[in-house]
């Protein structure tokens, strides 16, 4: 195959279940017309199969992707697709994919028959994108009212299909669970009560997300949410009265921000993730329910390597507590600081350094005689090494800049006349001063940053 001057056959469909014939029938159709088979040696095919556009960013979609590199890379100079939907149903995306078809000079081809011709203006393809943009709203739209209506498999229901139609029957063994949850949500009064509701042992309803997904689900009262209103459903057969469904959505509406409140809290419970010490890698964390505060396990399933968020949080705390306590924070602050600025110093100078170099060899390419012309590429080569190494101090500088102001922050909380911790400066000395938490069967060890430093100022 050559690698220059290639043409790209480019599909895509939503899902496994879709089929790309008529995609690839309208590109041999193309092919046919212009006296080619579309199997030449200049021709290459990417397909993103069960690859949707309204649920993944364009990164996510590999074949995608490897198109626009050739096509940057000088290397596909035609595209043949579908529609421009099939690269993209996000404005913006398709906005990015139009210029670089522009920029590099690709003749696009579209081969559906009610698709207009590409046009090597942006502005006008933007127009035509934003058309993808609302196809892709209505299809997601109409997706989530087919899921409503018709769900593949609903808790309590028995799904039937009955002369090419689908029916909803009650699976008699859950129906008085569905009526009971229902019912005692209906009678939730407070804050305290709401918790307790949800963390009611229930038999197949321990979960509390799935909890407040059933009690949210008008199809339990045989009608679906749409945006004129609640809908019946003729096909489901009802657990619940919709006045009974009605008095419980009008109590989660009250408690759901609490609920989403709590569930953060716990989200952002531990303070730090804890690694095994037999196999040294990062541990689970594992909850019974998502407002369990939970436990740490091994990912490698070392059993007896377990420790529990409470454990876990008491033992940071108390070592970081008693660390600061070992440290000198004036001496060690003057002492970093110092460092930090001699470090500095080197690296502004190396910056310099590689400027200077940078301009004289820039300006050696630019001054080259005709007997100079095979030299060039050397030239560019170290032009490209000073720029990479430039790029490189750089970074090393901002990152200097960002401990030294970490240290700042650390001699900030800790010159407090009288040490009186809020729980973001606890979880903010923990980011400063634990390098790792290593759970062992027996004990938990702690590495700090400065543990080596205040050991020696004590000597």
């Amino acid at each position: 195959m050559q690698e220059t001057n290639l043409t790209a056959e480019y599909n895509r469909v939503s899902s496994a279940a879709q089929s790309l014939e008529l995609q690839r029938s309208a590109a041999k159709r193309y092919f046919e017309s212009q006296g080619l088979t579309g199997n030449e040696v200049n021709v290459i095919k990417l397909c993103d199969h069960d690859v949707s556009a309204t649920k993944l960013k364009m990164k996510d979609r590999p074949k995608l992707m490897e198109l626009l590199r050739l096509i940057q890379e000088g290397k596909v100079k035609k595209l043949i697709a579908y529609k421009r939907d099939r690269l993209a149903r996000n404005f913006y995306e398709f906005v990015d994919i139009t210029r670089i078809f522009i920029k590099y000079n690709v003749d696009v081809i579209y081969t559906a028959s009610n698709e207009p011709p590409f046009r090597n203006k942006l502005a006008l393809e933007a127009f035509y994108g934003m058309f993808g943009q609302m196809e892709g709203e209505n299809i997601r739209t109409r997706t989530s009212d087919a899921r409503k209506q018709y769900p593949s498999s609903i808790y309590g229901y028995k799904r039937i299909k009955e002369d090419n139609q689908v029916l909803y029957f009650v699976n008699e063994e859950k129906r008085d669970s569905i009526v009971s949850l229902f019912t005692d949500f209906s009678k939730v009064k407070d804050e305290e009560e709401f918790f307790h509701f949800l963390m009611k042992r229930r038999k197949g309803l321990n979960q509390p997300d799935k909890l407040l997904r059933i009690l949210t689900n008008a199809f339990y009262a045989a009608h679906y949410e749409s945006k004129n209103g609640l809908q019946p459903l003729t096909h489901v057969e009802p657990i619940i009265s919709i006045d009974l469904y009605l008095e419980a959505k009008a109590q989660i509406d009250a408690f759901l921000a609490i609920y989403k409140e709590k569930l953060n809290e716990v989200n952002n419970l531990f303070l730090t993730t804890p690694l095994c010490g037999k196999c040294g890698k990062e541990m689970k964390h594992r909850q019974q329910n998502a407002l369990d505060e939970g436990y740490f396990v091994c990912s490698a399933n070392h059993k007896r390597q377990m420790i529990t968020v409470e454990e876990l949080n008491t033992s940071v705390k108390q070592a970081v507590l008693e660390h600061l306590q070992s440290i000198s924070t004036q001496l060690a602050h003057k002492i970093i600081s110092k460092h930090i600025a001699s470090t500095k110093k080197r690296l502004e100078h190396e910056k310099d350094i590689t400027t200077s170099d940078y301009l004289d060899t820039s300006l050696a390419l630019c001054t080259l005689g005709k007997d100079g012309k095979s030299t060039i590429p050397k030239h560019l080569d170290r032009i490209q090494v000073l720029k990479d190494k430039s790029k490189k101090l750089g970074q090393d500088l901002t990152a200097l800049q960002l401990l030294s102001n970490e240290i700042k922050s650390l001699n900030t909380i800790l010159s407090q006349k009288e040490l009186s911790l809020t729980k973001q400066d606890m979880q903010r000395l923990i980011e400063l001063l634990v390098h790792e938490v290593i759970v062992h069967e027996t004990y938990i060890g702690i590495d700090l940053f400065l543990s080596t430093f205040a050991k020696e100022l004590n000597a």
